[in-house]
């Protein structure tokens, strides 16, 4: 059995088809109609709706997510928000009551996607006490949703308004007071909360022991984190999957500690929760995680998820290359370490063994002398694929080129380092001819293969060009 709150009201499940999305669930089970399917891929947001929880600081907030590619079983626990739910009586919410009055919808289609993503805007903005919002804030919260007929210009309009309007002092679906008064049957339950159906099953452990136990019973279940890639098998693939274990409920794979030489991050740390943890240390790591997907994409998909899928064209891998990361793989008979370009051995192929999982990954912070270098190109700014990710951390003393760690995604099988060309900076004099020396030297470091995001030729060129703006970078020519 799993039990959430949908607009208000507890809710207990158990005979439902764990492989069920909650898109799926909302419109076949509870007739809740306003999120729809666009594209079944969490690219076009009109199936939008939001979840309530606590933040890492203690507050509440909300966040919108994809409803097509989220498990039901991901609901655990959680506050679920959809459109239905915002309007009181006869009274809109102040995003819809500006999307009305700005003439924000004209097909109406994906207009519920954008009002959930907006409502998260407004509730987060007005509980943090922050000030208005940006033309920039905008953008981010809406990165992912698509609207083909009314145009942005009256949407940004209505995000912009919906301050204006009085706040709802008492929403019982969405006011903080309201939504933390727990259910009294709503206290986390001492077992595995899990849902079962004609033969199918998905667990919910709550700690790494449940899930340790559970991987030793079932080594072959699917570990779902995000699910951003994996639930896109369920969607367009039409994959059923026997047993499903869901990692969200496991507050220990969230704990991020700090050390004077490392910081280290648990798997099921989400992109929008990263982006925080790292601003300080990594700043243009974020600035590369603000390019994945979209908001909705960030609120779900985790890093664990992203570096033990094993996909080529991931996008943190290269960073975590050339960052020198550790991973920390864990069962039931214990933890080991290894780094993460140990990890791949080929296509969708990495080293985790029948009931392992990945536990955290050890990031070493960088020195005085070292700087990291990222750069994502893609065809679109927002939610959209790279076609070549370059990572490079430099390091220098005083006039020389000391070390150079340099991986590129999208070029290989695996995320792979530039051995060569890493090889060709080091010892030389810290100038620009140097770095743009060495790029002459990526075609021996890769042969990219050509599919629709790019040719062979293109990835070359871009990966040759991204060393010679490494180097910019470096001596501030940016």
């Amino acid at each position: 059995m799993i039990r959430f709150c949908l607009n208000g009201n507890w809710i207990e499940e158990h005979d439902i088809d764990p492989n069920w999305t909650v898109l799926r669930y909302l419109r076949t089970n509870k007739r809740q109609l306003a999120a729809k399917e666009g594209c079944a891929g969490g690219d076009c947001g009109a199936c939008s709706i939001l979840i309530g929880q606590q933040s890492n600081t203690g507050s509440f907030e909300y966040q919108a997510i994809n409803g097509c590619i989220t498990l039901l079983g991901s609901l655990h626990g959680k506050f679920v928000v959809t459109v239905e739910g915002l309007k009181e009586a006869e009274q809109l919410h102040p995003v819809q009551q500006a999307m009305v009055e700005k003439h924000g919808s004209q097909c109406g289609f994906c207009t519920p996607g954008i009002v959930s993503a907006l409502t998260a805007l407004h509730f987060n903005r007005l509980h943090n006490q922050q000030g208005p919002v940006t033309d920039h804030d905008i953008h981010i919260a809406l990165s992912g949703n698509l609207c083909r007929c009314t145009g942005y210009r009256s949407i940004m309009d209505a995000a912009h308004a919906m301050f204006d309007y009085p706040a709802p002092t008492e929403h019982s679906v969405i006011n903080r007071s309201a939504v933390m008064q727990f259910d009294p049957k709503s206290n986390t339950q001492a077992h595995t909360s899990y849902l079962e159906k004609d033969g199918r099953h998905l667990y919910v452990p709550q700690s790494e022991q449940e899930l340790q136990q559970l991987l030793e019973k079932y080594p072959d279940a699917k570990l779902w984190a995000g699910g951003t890639d994996l639930g896109l098998e369920i969607t367009q693939q039409f994959k059923q999957f026997d047993r499903i274990i869901s990692l969200h409920q496991i507050s220990s794979l969230k704990a991020v500690t700090h050390s004077q030489k490392e910081i280290r991050i648990g798997a099921m740390l989400t992109y929008s929760e990263s982006e925080s943890v790292l601003a300080k240390s990594f700043p243009s790591f974020v600035q590369l995680i603000e390019r994945i997907g979209s908001r909705q994409i960030r609120n779900l998909g985790t890093l664990g998820g992203n570096v033990a899928n094993g996909s080529p064209i991931g996008d943190t891998p290269p960073v975590f290359f050339a960052l020198n990361a550790r991973l920390v793989l864990s069962s039931i008979n214990g933890e080991r370490e290894m780094t993460i370009q140990d990890f791949y051995h080929g296509y969708k192929q990495t080293d985790l063994k029948k009931g392992e999982y990945l536990k955290a990954i050890a990031i070493p912070k960088l020195s005085a002398q070292q700087s990291l270098h990222v750069f994502k190109v893609s065809k679109r700014k927002d939610d959209d694929i790279s076609a070549v990710l370059l990572a490079a951390v430099i390091e220098h003393e005083g006039e020389v080129i000391t070390d150079a760690r340099i991986a590129c995604g999208g070029m290989a099988a695996t995320p792979l380092h530039a051995v060569k060309t890493q090889q060709a900076l080091i010892g030389k004099p810290y100038t620009l001819s140097s770095f743009e020396q060495a790029s002459d030297v990526i075609v021996q470091d890769y042969s990219p293969i050509k599919d629709v995001r790019a040719t062979k030729e293109y990835r070359l060129q871009v990966a040759k060009n991204l060393i010679i703006k490494t180097g910019l970078e470096c001596l501030g020519g940016l």
